[in-house]
């Protein structure tokens, strides 16, 4: 009677530590995503250059039909967060790894032009 007692305990203690595992999400890897992002938002095709290194968080969501939308930048240059409104709003991504429906949060780093 000890040992059946003594084994629901060890399967308790193990099924709720695999059930606690499996509550963590691990964040996924977009690196797809981020290179088709980093190719649409290339500077250097059509925006002026920038005077500081600019670090901007674009919230985004996906709609139905896979289109982009630009629901905020933080940034407080207009003429950026125009520019990342204008090469990103109604474009679909080919990686796939974005559902649609859903928002995303991605960080996106502007470099200065180092000859001003």
């Amino acid at each position: 009677m000890k040992n059946s007692i003594v084994l629901l305990v060890i399967a308790m203690i193990m099924n709720v530590t695999f059930v606690s595992a499996k509550i963590l999400d691990p964040r996924k890897n977009y690196a797809n995503t981020t290179q088709e992002l980093a190719k649409l938002l290339d500077p250097e095709s059509t925006m002026g250059s920038l005077e500081n290194d600019e670090k901007v968080v674009v919230e985004l969501l996906v709609t139905q039909t896979g289109e982009l939308i630009v629901i905020n930048t933080s940034t407080d240059n207009e003429e950026l967060s125009n520019y990342i409104k204008d090469n990103l709003n109604y474009k679909k991504l080919s990686s796939g790894e974005l559902s649609e429906g859903k928002g995303y949060v991605f960080v996106v780093n502007f470099k200065a032009d180092p000859n001003l």
